[in-house]
């Protein structure tokens, strides 16, 4: 799992903008929080994340200011800012300096989980993962894991359904977290990258097999956005649904 440190001045915002779910089925955990940026500099060097999401407008200073003084320092991480409308010359030399994506006030989870995907793409190829990346079969994987298999049976029944962590954590009576973690021990992958990779398995095979509308395939693979799955296929397949059923058939 990635680690990421967290900057932001306004308290509430900040364990807000944490806790929302995307972190946690994208991979990503916390490794530390800081209210003050003045003070934030020293924590990132010591504890050195993965990325650190940071507010851009603070008080003494702001978040393009932590990015030199870190990079200034040795620091290699990814950064991500978070700001509000309006404030297009700070984003501009954030950008210059390399940043990595900014993300825009109030923040959406689907947003936010778009950027941490993509996010993980960069990650991966700076640092190696100890596992590598299952391949899904058109069969659900075992595991010797018994309570992992049960959500995987669960989640590749239920495929059309909407699933976070702590929905599936709710019905099968488990911490998210622990959840987390078997995807990771055993299957060597996060959540929603196990949830997109048989959703897209499936996906292809719906293309292949039947001469179902390519709009109705998305919402029974689970998205409401037909426009989003187009884009994640895309992206998996190289090819849109339609140039990969052509090619298929």
């Amino acid at each position: 799992m990635y680690r990421v440190f967290f900057v932001d001045d306004e308290p509430l915002v900040l364990e807000s903008f944490m806790s929302m779910p995307a972190f946690l089925e994208c991979g990503y955990i916390s490794a530390g929080h800081c209210f003050n940026p003045s003070e934030a500099a020293g924590m990132i060097e010591k504890i050195n994340p993965d990325v650190v999401f940071t507010d851009l407008k603070m008080p003494r200073k702001n978040g393009v200011e932590l990015m030199d003084d870190l990079k200034r320092s040795g620091y290699a991480g990814e950064f991500v800012m978070v700001s509000a409308y309006g404030e297009f010359e700070e984003a501009r030399q954030f950008f210059k300096m390399d940043g990595f994506d900014y993300l825009v006030k109030p923040v959406s989870e689907q947003d936010l989980q778009a950027l941490l995907e993509k996010l993980s793409g960069r990650l991966s190829i700076k640092i190696p993962l100890k596992k590598s990346k299952p391949e899904i079969p058109g069969s659900l994987l075992e595991t010797t894991s018994g309570e992992l298999n049960r959500i995987t049976a669960y989640l590749y029944k239920n495929i059309a359904l909407k699933h976070s962590l702590e929905s599936i954590g709710e019905r099968f009576h488990l911490n998210p977290n622990y959840i987390c973690n078997l995807f990771s021990r055993y299957l060597g992958t996060t959540f929603i990258t196990y949830m997109t990779d048989i959703r897209m398995t499936e996906a292809a095979r719906l293309l292949k097999t039947t001469q179902k509308a390519v709009k109705e395939i998305s919402a029974l693979c689970g998205y409401g956005d037909y426009f989003y799955f187009c884009r994640v296929f895309r992206d998996v397949y190289a090819c849109t649904p339609t140039e990969y059923r052509e090619a298929v058939q």
